[in-house]
């Protein structure tokens, strides 16, 4: 875009993003050296520190400013900053302070960011491509809708326990989602970039994360079906990665089916020419002796029905009894094949 006068910059940022309220006003700083632009918005590669800062303090304002293959070790003035639409392509930023700072639309491909300060930045809509952020620091950064794809991180990359959005305080910038969407935006990108660095363990924390933001969505917009369906996977798998969650539910079906059949019209075993019917009418009334008698029995019945062995030795009795041994049977072949599919997945972590 051509500067308003030939002493002056003139650049104007332009989005493209439609009912975006970013600044308009074009640049007043002075045109650097032999080019119409100043020494912020040229385009030109491999700017240093001492350059940008020759004419004095950059001020608040470098919105679209030309960064390619700068280099700004360590600097700290950029903390606070507004860099919307900055490009940063192959910069080399290690230990730079970009906390507070709006990277809005930023192009941070193929950046050198090691030891970065990136706490508290509005990254939303950033493309990080190919960029080492290895011991960079990410805690409350606005991160919905932006993108990180082949990125380089270690255990010493800090990207934060909880998203800014999770909260719901903090609403995106670039869009009417929800905050707990964009959390789920969020733990989505970590989990992928902690996949890819070979961190599974927090990767599964992130996916977990991800499901639980959206459950909360779903309540939250009266959305009952899906919210159900996240409950039910929560409370039985967490999520789909805790095969202990699987095996304690089918557990206390067991237990719970194995009291209830007692109770509802009872068993019977036949031992040879005899048949002997466990069954309580009142817990109170009958002796301790059998009653644990009856209980055993039952429990051995509930765990058979449970795995659909039907060894035919106990049958239940009444149609109470039997709805309940179907409803066992049915819920142990659901927990059986999550069991396998929960088993199968953490393999894949």
């Amino acid at each position: 875009m051509a500067p308003e006068s030939s002493e002056r910059c003139g650049y104007r940022l332009e989005i493209g993003l439609p009912g975006q309220d970013f600044p308009t006003e074009p640049c007043s700083r002075p045109a650097w050296e032999d080019y119409d632009r100043c020494v912020w918005h040229a385009p030109v590669d491999g700017k240093t520190a001492g350059e940008l800062t020759a004419e004095g303090e950059p001020g608040d304002d470098l919105d679209g400013a030309y960064l390619k293959e700068a280099s700004l070790v360590g600097v700290d003035w950029l903390a606070g900053m507004s860099l919307v639409g900055a490009d940063l392509t192959d910069a080399d930023v290690n230990g730079v302070d970009f906390s507070d700072a709006d990277l809005t639309l930023a192009t941070l491909t193929s950046v050198s960011a090691i030891n970065a300060d990136f706490t508290g930045a509005n990254l939303e809509g950033a493309i990080f491509t190919n960029a080492d952020i290895r011991r960079a620091t990410l805690v409350d950064a606005r991160l919905n809708e932006a993108v990180f794809t082949d990125v380089h991180i270690d255990d010493g990359t800090v990207l934060g326990q909880e998203s800014v959005y999770d909260g719901g305080s903090v609403r995106p910038k670039l869009s009417d989602d929800p905050p707990l969407a964009a959390a789920a935006w969020t733990y989505r990108e970590f989990q992928q970039i902690y996949k890819e660095n070979a961190l599974p363990g927090a990767a599964r924390d992130n996916y977990n994360r991800e499901k639980d933001a959206r459950r909360r969505l779903a309540w939250s917009q009266a959305d009952y079906a899906p919210a159900i369906k996240w409950e039910l996977s929560r409370w039985v798998m967490n999520y789909g990665s805790s095969p202990y969650r699987v095996l304690l539910v089918s557990l206390v079906v067991i237990v719970i089916s194995a009291v209830l059949f007692p109770l509802t019209g009872g068993i019977q075993e036949v031992q040879g020419d005899r048949a002997i019917t466990y069954t309580v009418d009142d817990p109170q009334a009958v002796p301790t002796w059998w009653l644990g008698q009856v209980l055993l029995k039952s429990f051995y019945f509930s765990v058979i029905t449970f795995a659909t062995l039907g060894y035919g030795d106990i049958q239940p009795i009444g149609t109470s009894a039997r709805m309940l041994a179907g409803i066992e049977t049915i819920l142990g072949s659901l927990l059986s094949a999550l069991l396998v599919f929960v088993l199968a997945r953490s393999v894949t972590w």
